[in-house]
């Protein structure tokens, strides 16, 4: 029976084979680095033999000798790539004074960096303050995400009660007590679309022109209110409705009122700053924001929701006819006053401008 080969474990024939002279095992030639072909020869001790061999430090050594060559070839390479040694006995000469050196020969001191620990602790820090600025900007996002969450459950709660009643009112079995809970209702979604709209701010009578940056265009009006906005506080903004066709037509004879331009800020401290330099630089002109033609008047208010924006146009227009000097709007609410040290009322609905102000 043909034995196995003590390296692969194959079985190996007598005319591919070879044995160790201290422990009789059989190999194939190839396994043991022999040649294939040729006259039969012993391998003298075959690598599990070879491997059991106590060890010293000669040089002869297979160990030893493989170390002391690459030790050899390590410090030949060193000696190449280092530059020989000036003799002592030789002087450094330098140049004449009145001898320019080369360009590339200078090397100023300022080139070369004098305590990089230090510059690696300021890129540390930076790190550590972009870091802090990042995780609170995810916090705002989390927390405007959550708000808005609630919101909508609230809403479509309000408008799965709001259609019950408006199918009891299509059936005419709705009394008067249903109706002031559908007018509840309907102020309740208004009042959360409101609530969705609190870091949003309204910027009118702003010239429109092709191609303008609005983030930008934002930018520049904080600035000129005495705010700072960047780019990450900013959510979106853009102008609203359509775009008017004279807006941007040179041969157009009379411009159109330009459209809003509507801003989202990721922070509402942010609108309220905006809203505070408003009011501080009241009169704020459109001077110095790169806008062609006539510097013009623009204004900063907070963004109401449709229904809102025509009660305070009614409560405007009632203002003038009953002499009520004061009426503006805060988070969201309208707000009244007829003169200074008379106290403030609440505009919540058409009857609100009759009870407080009279008919209009």
């Amino acid at each position: 029976m043909p034995a196995k080969c003590g390296g692969c474990g194959k079985f190996v024939s007598a005319s591919d084979s070879t044995k160790c002279t201290k422990c009789g095992s059989v190999y194939h030639r190839t396994c043991v680095g022999l040649p294939a072909k040729g006259p039969a020869t012993t391998i003298g001790q075959c690598p599990e033999c070879r491997r059991n061999v106590r060890r010293d430090n000669k040089a002869e050594t297979p160990v030893r000798g493989l170390v002391t060559e690459l030790q050899k070839e390590e410090s030949a390479e060193v000696q190449l790539s280092t530059p020989p040694p000036l003799p002592v006995s030789s002087p450094v000469v330098s140049p004449p004074p009145d001898v320019a050196a080369p360009p590339s020969a200078v090397v100023s001191h300022h080139d070369i960096p004098q305590d990089v620990g230090a510059a690696l602790r300021l890129v540390a820090e930076e790190l550590r303050t972009l870091k802090f600025e990042v995780l609170e900007l995810r916090r705002d996002v989390a927390e405007i995400k959550a708000a808005n969450e609630s919101c909508h459950i609230r809403m479509d709660g309000i408008e799965s009660r709001l259609e019950v009643l408006e199918k009891r009112q299509c059936e005419g079995c709705v009394s008067s007590a249903d109706l002031g809970v559908v007018e509840q209702l309907k102020r309740d979604l208004n009042d959360r679309d409101q609530e969705l709209m609190s870091n949003d701010v309204v910027i009118t009578n702003v010239p429109e022109a092709l191609g303008e940056n609005t983030t930008h265009l934002l930018q520049l009006i904080g600035t000129k209110l005495g705010v700072t906005v960047e780019d990450r506080d900013i959510v979106c903004a853009e102008r609203a409705g359509g775009r008017h066709i004279k807006a941007t037509s040179p041969s157009a004879s009379a411009e159109p009122r330009p459209r809003p331009i509507i801003v989202r800020l990721a922070r509402r401290d942010q609108r309220d700053a905006l809203l505070n330099g408003a009011r501080v630089r009241r009169g704020a002109t459109t001077e110095n924001l790169g806008i062609s033609g006539k510097p013009v008047r623009f204004y900063v208010n907070e963004r109401l929701t449709r229904q809102n924006q025509q009660l305070f146009r009614q409560t405007r227009a009632a203002a003038g006819i009953h002499g009520w000097r004061f009426v503006w709007s805060r988070r969201g609410r309208i707000l009244a006053r007829c003169k200074p040290g008379d106290p403030i009322h609440r505009i919540a609905s058409e009857e609100d401008i009759e009870k407080f102000m009279g008919p209009f």
